[in-house]
């Protein structure tokens, strides 16, 4: 569906005012409100052909055909919208809108001439491809490789860094633990002599065990946070390869009209981001622990409820 139009009533706007008019997302509209939207657009252009007298080499007949030409075209049909909103009020828009037409009419001239298409002649868009050369893809998945690393370690040190920084400003404030240690090592704390020492060197060890309790704290907390965006990442790998097969399984169902003939690249890539994300031998392993386990409780659950001298009746 469509981005919904902005309500201004939501935010204290007037319950008269109409809805801000939105960019319309073509790719995410259902048929109906595909074909109300084109329409209504189709007439806007009707209406922008005749005010500004642009012609076929702008706009061709078939822009409806041509995914730029109509996304550039929406975006000024939009912007033309919010110049007749309420809310606009008076000022430049209106002039504004008209410097940003002169910027379109640019555009969409190019983009015509690189379509080929004429008052008379259609020239059909080229078939997309998402294929890269070999060479390309492979410093794609590079650069993504790298990038995430690097991003996952930043992430993980400004964690660490504030986990551990906590534990030692805790630590820096060891002087209003002395006097709960004053009470610990003297029954009467008014009157005791001699005890400056013994507080100090509790301090002292407290200090020094906070140092290792960060320590270890970070490489158990950079070890944790770094296992979980893994995990994540092999989950956005496993969705992927589960949209791609999905995609690619609809689109064979619907040209063929029969069983889908899925290729074995995207199956593939489906099952090698399962194993990744959870191997077959581990899931296994889980398994056979959890049940071990449940068996293990229901035995002590049995043993809990059994009267003392049940063995001896059961001989």
């Amino acid at each position: 569906m469509s981005q919904p139009a902005f309500d201004p009533t939501m935010f204290g706007g007037q319950p008269g005012t109409p809805p801000i008019p939105m960019v319309v997302c073509w790719d995410d509209l259902d048929p109906s409100t595909y074909t109300r939207q084109l329409t209504e657009l189709a007439d806007w252009i009707g209406w922008l052909r005749a005010t500004y007298r642009i012609p076929a080499t702008v706009i061709p007949p078939c822009w409806f055909t041509h995914p730029g030409i109509r996304e550039d075209i929406g975006h000024l049909w939009t912007g033309w919208l919010l110049t007749r909103h309420p809310d606009a009020g008076v000022g430049m828009i209106g002039l504004d809108w008209d410097q940003r037409r002169d910027a379109a009419i640019s555009r969409l001239r190019e983009a015509t001439a690189i379509t080929g298409c004429t008052a008379t002649r259609h020239q059909a868009e080229p078939e997309p491809t998402d294929r890269l050369p070999s060479i390309v893809n492979d410093l794609w998945q590079d650069h993504i490789t790298a990038e995430s690393e690097d991003r996952a370690r930043t992430t993980a040190r400004m964690a660490v860094v504030e986990i551990v920084t906590e534990i030692l400003h805790a630590a820096e404030l060891r002087h209003e633990l002395a006097p709960a240690i004053l009470a610990e090592i003297a029954n009467d704390p008014a009157t005791s002599d001699g005890q400056e020492r013994i507080i100090a060197e509790r301090l002292l060890d407290h200090a020094i065990q906070a140092v290792d309790r960060a320590v270890n704290t970070a490489a158990a907390a950079a070890t944790t946070i770094l296992d979980a965006q893994h995990h994540a990442t092999l989950e956005a790998q496993l969705a992927d390869a589960r949209d791609n097969f999905a995609t690619s399984a609809a689109s064979s169902a619907l040209k063929s009209g029969s069983t889908p003939a899925v290729t074995g690249t995207l199956s593939d890539s489906w099952l090698d981001a399962l194993e990744h994300l959870l191997p077959a031998d581990l899931a296994a392993q889980r398994a056979t622990a959890s049940a071990t386990a449940r068996e293990a409780a229901i035995d002590r659950r049995a043993a809990r409820r059994r009267h003392p001298d049940i063995d001896d009746l059961l001989k």
